[in-house]
């Protein structure tokens, strides 16, 4: 379970304990007039934000629905702790925190304090390379605490694995083979809050008919760019002639330094490189000179998910090849509308990444791509799909979906409809290479457009039309309006209005009005309302009518609208019902009564 589970799963607890134990939601209950439910999360958004060497910005919005139509007043606080292997890295509260019914966002902010990462670093090496994440909340509202039980889940990294090998490698001094590596593997000490020990051990042999002697081994250890590590080992290392030995080399990390590598670490979207390098001096015949142990020396790339489902990844990348590396190139990225019968929409990528190392070349077997896609229409994520997949030699087709829930689309809806029918577009087609050393964007840069409809625009509140009742001449409709109100998750509301004027001698009365919209075929609003508004003689009365469309109704219109190559059509009809002497007569309101053409480009670069 990931940490921005966990955060939603403890927010949802503490909102459910405060329903059972608040003392009026039992009146309520006994009297029949509410229903309640136990409150759902329906959405938990975790991110990164700010950091710096000191803090760590957790950031977490969480979409909350109460069926109970009991809302949680204002009166709970939380406070809780964020444990890794039981060393407290940030403390957070929410005061005030309630839940009105129905859907709603809680959103927190909590604050790691980057100095608590060298216990933690200690406490993860000592365990194996493993960590729990703990979340431990208490609850307190007037007249009431409790302790709730703490949430966890693990993860773990596998550094040493980098170092294990029982591959036959030689170490080359000049052009002369010194040393043949049969066995390398690595260790770690016991880890404190100052420091951490690394011990990594060669088996070699000497095939030269001289003795190899090591006066001096020494070590560099960077993560990020961060230096952790660097000294040298006391003590001589001696590979007699024809012999197999075995020797290690002793490093110290200090652990100060792992605040700023944290930084770092964050700011790459959880990623390290951490480069081992270790050298010897040789001396032999006579001479002296420094010479690298690549047989020992690593560059490992490592991830994390911390606030994801906690996944991790190790994988040993080359080292010192950046002159004979050669870029990657991105030929095309296509994608395509996904449309189902049953279930979700969704977005279909393919892209087509060459790489021009030769067959052979340690880059042509030790690249991988990240590929993203995502759609971002008014800041919300409609699509958001990636994949990871390591590259060879020539091409390779990368294929990534995403999918796009309904959910999505009536929260896109809301904000373009709130937004004064415009919606920025972002669409990000990002193909970035690895190549350990560095990572290489090799094509994506982002498309932004705007679309905009206009799909209330055809009222033209200037018409004015004649109406009968029974044959006879009443008078006339003006100053026909139709406006969006505020749109919700729910449904999209039309406030409607027209001016109605009686030029007979005697009153007419308005006893209807009625609405039909649709969108290529699917019913967004179908209703009529009762009224009972008189209009004197030779006067002139405004009544006003609010349709709310069913968001509910927008995944079934986004299929339609999609198969039809992002167009639909939209058809608006209004009506009043008008009663004069004994007889009513039906009347349609020109203004209100239209059909348009709306089109959108979500994918593409023009705007709609």
């Amino acid at each position: 379970m990931a940490v921005r589970s966990l955060i939603g799963k403890l927010v949802v607890a503490v909102l459910t304990l405060f329903v059972v134990t608040a003392g009026g939601v039992g009146v309520a209950l006994t009297s029949g007039i509410v229903t309640v439910g136990q409150p759902t999360v329906e959405n938990v958004q975790t991110d990164w934000g700010a950091v710096t060497a000191k803090t760590t910005e957790i950031r977490t919005d969480i979409a909350v629905n109460n069926p109970s139509s009991v809302g949680v007043p204002k009166v709970a606080d939380l406070d809780y702790e964020v444990g890794m292997n039981e060393v407290t890295v940030a403390t957070g509260t929410v005061e005030n925190l309630g839940l009105p019914s129905g859907k709603s966002t809680v959103s927190m902010t909590t604050r790691m304090d980057n100095r608590k990462i060298p216990a933690w670093w200690a406490s993860h090496i000592n365990n194996g390379e493993k960590t729990t994440v703990s979340i431990r909340p208490s609850i307190s509202v007037p007249m009431f605490s409790k302790d709730l039980p703490a949430e966890k889940r693990a993860f773990e990294t596998d550094l040493l694995s980098a170092f294990d090998s029982s591959k036959a490698r030689t170490m080359t001094a000049g052009n002369r083979e010194i040393l043949r590596v049969t066995k390398t593997e690595a260790s770690w000490g016991h880890a404190t809050t100052e420091t951490t020990p690394l011990n990594v051990n060669a088996t070699v042999e000497n095939p030269t008919s001289g003795e190899v002697v090591f006066s001096e081994l020494g070590y560099t250890i960077t993560m990020n760019n961060v230096t952790v590590a660097d000294g040298t080992t006391d003590g001589e290392v001696h590979v007699e002639p024809g012999r197999t030995t075995s020797f290690g080399i002793d490093s110290t990390f200090d652990n100060g330094k792992l605040p700023e590598w944290w930084q770092s670490h964050i700011e790459h979207g959880e990623k390290t490189t951490m480069d081992v390098q270790f050298y010897a001096v040789v001396h032999e015949n006579g001479t002296t000179r420094k010479v690298g142990l690549p047989f020992m020396s690593k560059r490992i790339v490592f991830t994390t998910d911390v606030l994801g489902g906690g996944k991790t990844t190790t994988k040993v990348v080359p080292r010192n090849e950046a002159q004979s590396f050669a870029p990657p190139e991105l030929q095309s990225v296509q994608s395509e509308w996904v449309v189902p019968d049953e279930g979700n929409t969704g977005v279909r990528t393919h892209a087509t990444v060459t790489n021009p190392n030769e067959p052979g070349s340690v880059f042509a077997e030790h690249l991988s791509v990240d590929a993203k896609y995502r759609v971002l229409m008014n800041d919300v994520p409609l699509v958001d799909g990636k994949t990871t997949r390591d590259i060879g030699p020539g091409k390779t087709d990368i294929n990534l979906t995403g999918e796009i829930t309904d959910e999505k689309i009536q929260r896109w809806w809301a904000t373009h409809v709130n937004n004064g029918e415009k919606t920025d577009r972002v669409v990000e087609r990002d193909v970035t290479v690895d190549a350990g050393f560095a990572r290489l964007p090799v094509g994506g840069k982002a498309d932004r457009g705007t679309i905009r409809t206009d799909m209330l625009g055809p009222v033209d509140s200037e018409s004015s039309q004649t109406f009968s009742v029974a044959g006879r001449p009443i008078g006339r409709i003006e100053d026909i309006r139709a406006d969006w109100g505020h749109a919700t998750m729910d449904e999209t509301p039309i406030e409607a209005s027209a001016t109605v004027k009686n030029d007979r001698s005697e009153s007419v009365r308005v006893v209807e009005i009625g609405s039909r919209i649709t969108m290529n075929g699917i019913v967004l609003s179908d209703e009529s309302t009762a009224k009972n508004v008189e209009i004197s003689p030779h006067s002139e009365t405004t009544i006003q009518d609010t349709v709310a469309l069913d968001n509910a109704k927008l995944g079934p219109w986004w299929k339609t609208h999609l198969r039809r190559g992002e167009e639909s059509t939209l058809e608006v009809s209004y009506y009043v019902v008008v009663e004069y002497r004994g007889h009513t007569q039906r009347i349609a309101l020109d203004s209100l009564n239209y059909r348009k053409t709306v089109r959108t480009n979500v994918l593409g670069n023009a705007s709609a």
